[in-house]
């Protein structure tokens, strides 16, 4: 488990455990669950954002690869048609793990 991460289940367990002494005051108990639950969202997403950079990273040398690898013209074919958001989707569906922001900045460049 990377420290980031770490940090925010920990985090997300001292609030949790915090709530157990408060539970007679609800709008307290309501705070700590709460950021309970954005503690442990927030870990999960940036244990998911970390994987898709790393698979990335590890699959492409460079984003003119990226660029090599996938069929231009039918992304540049749907995003015209349908727009970027169908063109990510296709994007998506063929590589599912690429980080959002680099099928974006490819989808634009194209």
């Amino acid at each position: 488990m990377y420290p980031a991460r770490l940090a925010l289940w920990a985090a997300a367990v001292v609030t949790f455990v915090l709530a157990v002494p408060i539970r007679r005051t609800p709008v307290l108990l309501g705070c700590c669950v709460v950021l309970g639950t954005v503690f442990l969202g927030a870990a999960e997403v940036y244990k998911d954002r970390r994987r898709k950079r790393e698979w990335y990273e590890s699959t492409f040398a460079s984003f003119e690869e990226l660029r090599a690898a996938v069929d231009e013209p039918a992304l540049r074919r749907t995003r015209d048609e349908r727009g970027t958001a169908a063109a990510l989707l296709q994007l998506q569906r063929t590589y599912p793990s690429l980080p959002i922001a680099v099928a974006a900045r490819l989808i634009k460049s194209l």
